[in-house]
């Protein structure tokens, strides 16, 4: 049985933990709220590059952007952050329930996925985990690689995986067709832009390439922020669980620790009275034995 001193430390532990989740808690809550404000940004961009497409007919186009021809490549994104919950398991694990996945070309984002992905004996290619901040620095090396690789050949269709937020408490795993960009490029009808015959310098084919550097990287930065806000809602789910778990604890050691102190003071009182009775009995033995 744990000694009073003992629940009493146990007790000051679990309530400075229990703070500190609260506090941790509270920032996830704070850091969510902050960069969700910032999300209809890409709408308006989105609305605005679309628009383009009503002007030009991209329909005759080939390029390798457009059809989807040759290998399949997976991207993962995952968090090197702690107090997940498993959701970079959760990424993983639908991305290599996807069809075809046993024979794609991989690539991951995040240490932490890396590894999970490594245990598990398969293949793939890594990129750092996405900071705070930097998104879209990261969404363009991300960028300059699937393009580099595309142009290439070595996948003709790539999917993503990532983690998007339904609310502050609740997450799922997304799936987003990056190549090939055929809804990005079918016929728009003209509706909106009537009499117009744009002068096109550029050959069909450069500007599809253009057009989706520019759609890829922006859809990258997207699914980026998407993913941080992804990582404070589980993040915010999985510490308000501890906090739960540590206030139920702390209530059982808070129960221990009265009642070991209480019978402590029990016991003391019954010593005392006990100490009490035996020198009554030796001074009543005492003043008999002058007596005689």
């Amino acid at each position: 049985m744990k000694t009073v001193q003992r629940l009493k430390e146990e007790l000051e532990l679990n309530g400075d933990l229990t703070e500190l989740m609260d506090v941790l808690k509270g920032i996830a809550v704070s850091e969510f709220w902050a960069l969700s404000k910032k999300m209809g940004r890409f709408t308006r961009f989105m609305r605005a590059f679309e628009g383009f497409f009503q002007m030009i007919d991209f329909s005759t186009s080939e390029h390798p952007f457009t059809k989807e021809r040759g290998a399949l490549g997976i991207i993962m994104v995952t968090s090197n952050e702690g107090f997940m919950g498993g959701l970079n398991s959760r990424v993983i694990n639908t991305a290599l329930s996807y069809r075809g996945s046993e024979n794609a070309e991989l690539m991951i984002v995040g240490e932490q996925g890396a590894i999970y992905l490594e245990s598990l004996g398969r293949r793939f290619v890594g990129f750092p985990g996405v900071i705070t901040g930097e998104c879209f620095e990261a969404a363009q090396s991300l960028r300059d690689y699937i393009m580099t690789e595309g142009r290439a050949g070595k996948f003709g269709k790539l999917v993503l995986f990532y983690p998007r937020p339904l609310s502050v408490m609740a997450q799922k795993v997304e799936v987003l067709t990056i190549l090939p960009c055929v809804k990005l490029f079918e016929r728009k009808p003209v509706e909106t832009v009537k009499n117009v015959n744009p002068i096109i310098e550029s050959s069909i084919d450069d500007m599809v390439e253009y057009l989706v550097e520019t759609w890829v990287v922006q859809k990258l930065f997207e699914v980026f922020e998407d993913s941080k806000l992804a990582e404070f809602s589980a993040r915010t789910v999985h510490l308000e669980e501890s906090y739960q778990i540590l206030l139920d604890q702390g209530k059982g050691i808070r129960y221990q620790y009265f009642r070991g102190h209480h019978e402590l003071v029990d016991a003391g009182m019954r010593d005392i009275y006990s100490a009490q009775i035996v020198r009554k009995k030796a001074r009543r033995k005492g003043l008999r034995g002058g007596d005689a």
